[in-house]
């Protein structure tokens, strides 16, 4: 998305947020006074960090800002814009309020909140980034070098990891207002395939932006949602392993790059099944979406097949289709014989199961 040699800082801020204490509602924000100066050799490696953030696509994601009003992240980034350091120094108070009043939960962690603002080819940005502090920490009672270091720690060392990053800069295009004149963007360290969503807290509670249009999360949480539907709602091991297949089909094959969800339920489920559908996918999806592989890739090359309690079976999709399931009320002794003595069936796995 950008390159280091494009990319100017023209002020950097590092404020404290406290987790959730006590009784109390939400985390609380301790300010620092004066900006935050790099050194000429920091200052290029935190440029490099950014950079490589933003290209790991399965953690780098594009979003939309919805929430716009005064005391909306949004509306603070387009006031650091032209202000001078006074007021620089005052917004960045109120960005790091806004982080606290996402802290509702004793769960999300305390943390550094480094805001950065800039250019990007003549284009106005502010950049947030959140990192998670594994130290008592408290700025006011810290000389600037403590803070330095900690600061080198956290944000510099090839160690370490970005946990968050938030990312809104000016970009003229066909969107709705706000997003018409601004693109947003955030990048969570901490995501991974197996996680529905980006922390919630940080993307829409405090930066106000939305993911509902990101392609890449649609596409595999259509997915994943659909693999459970027909998990909890399909009894044979053969049409839910034919369903999964039509699903992965769709993906692999499809030309068009948009996938219709009610397209797909309507060719390939039967009516009680369409019925349920409606009632709990359809309004996850109302609309078509453009397909977006870059988070199922590797999960359509490999197929997981549940047997019993924990147990399952993971290989490539290919070999799996070789695999075949009955259980004890559809099990036929003399046809598993013919099917083991012509060679069509290889190995037998059995499976166990208490009497109650």
């Amino acid at each position: 998305m950008i390159d280091t040699d494009s990319l100017e800082i023209n002020r950097i801020i590092i404020h404290r947020v406290h987790k959730k204490e006590g009784d109390a509602e939400y985390g609380i924000a301790e300010y620092s006074e004066n900006l935050f100066s790099f050194g000429e050799r920091e200052l290029a490696t935190l440029k490099r960090r950014i950079t490589t953030a933003f290209s790991k696509t399965k953690r780098f994601f594009k979003l939309e800002i919805f929430k716009s009003d005064d005391n909306s992240f949004y509306h603070y980034s387009k006031k650091l814009k032209n202000c001078n350091s006074e007021e620089f120094l005052e917004i960045s108070k109120n960005i790091a309020d806004l982080l606290a009043l996402s802290h509702s939960k004793k769960t999300i962690p305390a943390g550094l909140l480094l805001i950065v603002e800039g250019n990007i080819n003549s284009k106005h940005f502010v950049l947030v980034i959140k990192a998670e502090l594994q130290e008592a920490f408290t700025m006011k009672e810290s000389n600037n070098q403590k803070l330095i270091e900690l600061v080198n720690d956290l944000f510099l060392s090839p160690a370490k990891d970005f946990y968050k990053i938030g990312f809104i800069i000016e970009d003229r295009n066909q969107s709705r207002s706000p997003n018409d004149r601004h693109s947003c963007y955030m990048y969570d360290d901490n995501f991974s395939n197996g996680k529905k969503d980006l922390a919630e807290y940080f993307y829409n509670d405090f930066l106000g932006f939305t993911t509902s249009s990101n392609d890449k999360l649609i596409t595999k949480n259509f997915k994943d949602d659909i693999f459970r539907f027909i998990e909890s709602h399909v009894v044979s091991f053969d049409d839910k392993k034919g369903l999964k297949s039509a699903l992965n089909t769709l993906y692999r094959e499809n030309t068009t790059g948009v996938i219709n969800p009610e397209d797909f339920a309507e060719d390939h489920f039967p009516e009680n099944l369409l019925r349920l559908f409606t009632s709990e996918i359809s309004s996850k999806y109302p609309h078509s979406f453009t397909k977006d592989l870059t988070l199922v890739e590797r999960s359509l090359d490999r197929q997981i097949i549940k047997l019993v309690d924990d147990l399952k079976i993971e290989g490539p999709t290919d070999s799996m289709e070789n695999v075949s399931i009955s259980g004890a009320s559809n099990f036929n002794i003399d046809n598993l014989r013919m099917q083991i003595e012509n060679g069509e069936i290889q190995q037998i796995i059995t499976i166990k199961t208490e009497l109650l």
